[in-house]
């Protein structure tokens, strides 16, 4: 051994030492995007507790200024709750939760709670204040973490009395931040998130006296995602082997083979018979190079692409009602394509377009008017580098449909649906340019302005008809009345005029009722006014 090398110092870091250290790869890089991320940490957790288990969300989040830059935030909810045995880890351990499951859930790592757990005890040194309940009594906990040891430290634990069976979790944390800076984003954030989860109700108010109520608008709610079975495209030789080991002595090949999604019994068949292997060897018994033919057919062979029941898409109807209470626009067209997969992991891209009402028209600049959601997170920053807007910018030739994305009042909206989203930084802020997530969502959107067209299509045509009808009526108009001069008759009555014109006398609609006109009461002998 070299004298360089035996002088070196090594040392193990620990998962939470770690994060500890990088904190600003998880979004606490500064003190404005930090008080944004330790809200928004907090509230997804609080949300995944509550609709990932078909709850309708109640959260409650009040933020308070301390002494300095000292800040409080106290976050509730009505979500399933946290058993009291895994109360400590789950708020004081990095990497232990309950999202490591191939299923649809907001956070990807079970990392970001426990991050602005270390960053308020980081900027403070103050314990975090849990309470939580599964609707038996209340446990009650102060804790902070060992970073060294990746371990939760109770300073205080107690139960206390839960007479109304309250199930849910509260957390009270002290952070440094700057909310002044931050308020702008956390308010997106929530109008955002009323957009997705209309069925949800949110409470929320700040240091400076802003309250924000969002009440319930639907009572319907996505279906919750279901736990699903690993997909052959999806594992590699460890998670084979990891597998193995957890099967029961004496499992034929076949058997093991359909532990994964979208492989059945005749599948198993095919494909024990392409590998070249016995269908009924048990698995216990499979060698390291029959190991990695599995992994290498896992990836040649054609299977089935995952079907995603571990999925939640929020629907068009959710859709539509958030955008509608948000922005009142004149029409929305949703889209929701369906699974599709990367990488062994299913998703869904659900994309709409809201147009016209109280939307203003663009400004022109470079990017277009785009709110961008991945199971159900509203993501604020980073749009320019996110697969969705290189989709709007590049894929596709709005001049086809008639639009123009950076003039037009236009609202685009993306959700990726996943049960791994590709995220491309630990932040979670925007979606990797993955080829099959790109070209699904160039789909769902060429559907949304094909439908589009055709709504304004039919509009521009009833409007020309209607303007062509106008005119008509005013030379009819002008022809009874110098007739009735003439001949010494009565001016026709009004609804007599509009029949020649092919109206019925009522307002001009809009493309959907396609009437069209100018009211005018039945039985009036007066002549029309244009």
């Amino acid at each position: 051994m070299s004298q360089t090398a035996a002088a070196s110092k090594f040392k193990q870091l620990s998962p939470a030492e770690f994060f500890y250290n990088n904190r600003s790869m998880a979004g606490f890089d500064n003190a404005s995007r930090a008080a944004y991320t330790v809200v928004r940490e907090l509230i997804e957790n609080s949300l995944d507790a509550c609709d990932v288990y078909g709850i309708p969300p109640v959260l409650y989040i009040s933020i308070k200024t301390l002494l300095g830059d000292d800040m409080e935030i106290l976050v509730a909810d009505n979500g399933i709750g946290v058993p009291r045995r895994h109360m400590a880890d789950a708020f004081g351990r990095v990497f232990f939760g309950s999202k490591y499951y191939v299923k649809q859930n907001r956070g990807t790592f079970g990392l970001g709670g426990k991050m602005a757990i270390l960053y308020g005890q980081l900027t403070t040194g103050e314990p975090v204040d849990v309470r939580t309940s599964v609707g038996k009594d209340i446990a009650h906990m102060l804790l902070n973490i060992d970073v060294s040891e990746n371990e939760p430290v109770i300073v205080r634990r107690e139960d206390e009395r839960n007479p109304g069976s309250f199930h849910g979790t509260s957390i009270r944390l002290r952070f440094k931040g700057d909310m002044v800076s931050a308020r702008s984003r956390i308010l997106k954030y929530l109008r955002m998130s009323r957009i997705a989860l209309p069925y949800s109700t949110i409470v929320y108010s700040d240091p400076e006296g802003f309250f924000f109520f969002a009440p319930a608008l639907t009572e319907q709610q996505p279906k919750p995602p279901k736990e699903a079975p690993p997909h052959p495209y999806g594992v590699d030789i460890v998670k084979i082997k990891e597998m193995i080991e957890s099967s029961k002595r004496g499992t034929p090949l076949n058997k093991f083979l359909m532990k994964f999604s979208r492989v059945g019994v005749d599948t198993s068949q095919k494909f024990a018979e392409y590998l070249g292997l016995d269908p009924s060897l048990q698995v216990k018994r499979l060698g390291e190079p029959e190991i990695k033919r599995i992994a290498e057919g896992f990836r040649s062979y054609r299977f089935l692409p995952p079907d995603g029941s571990s999925l939640s898409p929020l629907g068009p109807e959710t859709i539509r009602t958030g955008l509608q209470a948000e922005y009142s626009p004149e029409y929305i067209v949703v889209e929701t394509r369906p699974p599709s997969a990367y990488e062994g992991f299913a998703f869904v891209i659900e994309a709409a377009i809201a147009y016209g009402g109280s939307i203003p028209p663009a400004t022109g600049q470079d990017e277009a008017r785009l709110l961008r959601f991945a199971n159900k997170i509203p993501l604020i920053y980073d749009s320019s580098n996110d697969v969705a807007m290189k989709v709007i910018l590049e894929d596709v030739d709005w001049r086809n449909y008639s639009l123009d994305p950076k003039n037009d009042p236009l609202i685009f909206l993306t959700h990726v649906v996943a049960s791994k989203v590709p995220f491309k930084t630990a932040g979670k802020e925007y979606v990797a340019d993955r080829e099959e997530v790109r070209r699904e969502i160039r789909l769902a959107f060429r559907e949304c302005a094909r439908q589009l067209k055709v709504y304004l299509s039919r509009k521009t045509y009833q409007l020309h008809e209607h303007q062509r009808k106008e005119r008509m009526l005013e030379y009819i108009n002008l022809l009874s009345k110098y007739s009735a001069a003439l001949s010494g008759r009565p001016v026709l009555k009004s609804d007599t005029l509009l029949k020649l014109v092919g109206r019925d006398g009522g307002e001009p609609g809009s493309p959907e009722n396609g009437q069209g006109g100018v009211r005018v009461a039945k039985g009036q002998e007066k002549e029309v006014a244009l």
